[in-house]
């Protein structure tokens, strides 16, 4: 019998199941979905009735590469994009109701992310994890739809000066990984793809999220990967639910991925993630679960990158410097101030974990600057000297999470800036930015759990 064949599923709008999830809170947590609710029709929000979760341990025997979409667009490598289109194109082409179909790969973001649930995938721990396990479990699909068991994904590395606009293989239209819905003229800058203070964070908990929402969120959410996907709109991308559309999602969360994995080969340390897991339907069209410490090591999934990100510094261990105070007026005790201030030369982070004033703004915003002082109303990022950076959300079903965010900041060059006087007395301001930089709304202090300097 096929997996639609076992019982009949109930049928349900998707308001009704955005609301039972969102009821159903930690309960849910990293499954979200109530076997008695979700259907089996094609709609890109609802699975079939799955049954019993069965476990899966990864025990890859071999280890292939995942190349750059740069790279897959040189003329030597035709066959393997091919190969790789065709295989998209074939899960295209699946019915939509086929739990290894497109639709269905979509229904597994869609249903994970919503602005009602509670236990988004988005906003703690299961960040970075859950969307490994996404692109394993399609990955796995594909190789089973090609044919062959050394296909492996393709990263967009937008991180490199010669990538920060759409890669060239997937602009060309009448091919599986064109998409109509999608802004073609996008054009990255550096500060929308800084990986640097990312690859500075010392812990997990500030780089990927704790296990408790938004305390914190990832910073890994809020810089590059938000901004990416922001960089999208008008278009399915710049939408969490339905990003999945478009197959360059699956290329950018490879690169976030591959953030992940450059963070630790940095020599940071991941979490014990515990009894966490994340829930798929494999090739086989079995109900799977893979718990999040397996996915802590992307070799054990049969797969690394052909290259991976640098921090700006190996030579010496960077010192996190905690800053404290959540008004306007933040300090640093005599001694971190002098160590910080005799510190060698190189890269300075401004990690500020779970800024949760962001919702008091009257104007809605998906980016918001940080400051040294107080920004001009109605001004630009661009001629304000005291900015520091930004930190972004992404727009989930035409809404905005108003939740905390978490920011890593380069500050390089800009201590002086922070620090108000020599007995390192510190003011940040936050205001919303439009997609130009544009200062919509006064700028109010930061109001944070945490707020550190790395140096």
């Amino acid at each position: 019998m096929g997996i639609f064949e076992k019982e009949a599923p109930v049928s349900v709008t998707r308001r009704n199941f955005l609301n039972h999830v969102a009821m159903l809170g930690p309960i849910a947590m990293y499954l979200w979905i109530d076997p008695e609710i979700c259907s089996a029709d094609d709609d890109e929000c609802t699975l079939p009735k799955p049954p019993n979760a069965q476990p899966l341990i990864p025990d890859e025997k071999r280890i292939i590469e995942r190349r750059s979409a740069l790279e897959m667009a040189e003329a030597g490598m035709a066959a393997e994009l091919k190969a790789f289109r065709d295989a998209i194109g074939k899960l295209q082409n699946l019915p939509n109701a086929d739990v290894n179909g497109w639709a269905k790969q979509i229904a597994q973001h869609c249903m994970n992310c919503a602005p009602s649930n509670g236990a988004n995938i988005h906003f703690d721990w299961a960040f970075l994890p859950w969307h490994r396990a996404l692109l394993y479990f399609l990955e796995r699909i594909l190789r089973r739809q090609s044919g062959s068991n050394d296909l492996r994904l393709i990263y967009w590395d937008w991180e490199n000066t010669q990538s920060k606009q759409l890669p060239s293989i997937y602009t060309p239209a009448g091919q599986p990984l064109y998409w109509k819905n999608r802004n073609l003229s996008l054009n990255l800058t550096d500060d929308d793809v800084d990986v640097q203070p990312l690859l500075g964070v010392p812990n997990f908990p500030t780089f990927g999220g704790g296990p408790t929402q938004g305390r914190p969120t990832p910073a890994a959410f809020g810089g590059p990967h938000a901004n990416v996907h922001n960089s999208f709109d008008p278009g399915d991308m710049a939408d969490l639910q339905f990003s999945p559309r478009d197959p360059v999602f699956y290329a950018h969360h490879a690169n976030i991925d591959r953030l992940w994995s450059s963070w630790v080969k940095a020599g940071h340390s991941n979490p014990d993630f515990g009894g966490s897991k994340a829930y798929f339907y494999d090739e086989d069209k079995k109900w799977r679960y893979i718990l999040f410490n397996d996915l802590r090591d992307e070799a054990k999934l049969g797969y690394k990158y052909s290259s991976y990100m640098q921090p700006a510094t190996t030579s010496r261990p960077m010192r996190s410097f905690a800053i404290a105070g959540r008004t306007e007026q933040l300090e640093m005790n005599t001694a971190d101030l002098r160590e910080l201030r005799s510190a060698p030369a190189g890269p300075r982070f401004l990690l500020i974990d779970s800024i949760h004033n962001l919702g008091t703004f009257d104007v809605a915003a998906l980016r918001y600057g940080i400051f040294s002082a107080a920004p001009t109303p109605q001004g630009n990022v661009a001629e304000d000297r005291n900015y520091l950076g930004k930190v972004a959300n992404v727009r989930a079903a035409g809404g905005i999470h108003a939740g905390p965010l978490t920011a890593a900041l380069d500050v390089t060059g800009k201590l002086s800036q922070i620090l108000a006087n020599e007995h390192g007395s510190i003011r940040l301001f936050v205001a919303p930015l439009d997609a130009k930089g544009n200062i919509l709304a006064p700028g109010i202090p930061v109001q944070a759990d945490s707020i550190n300097l790395v140096a």
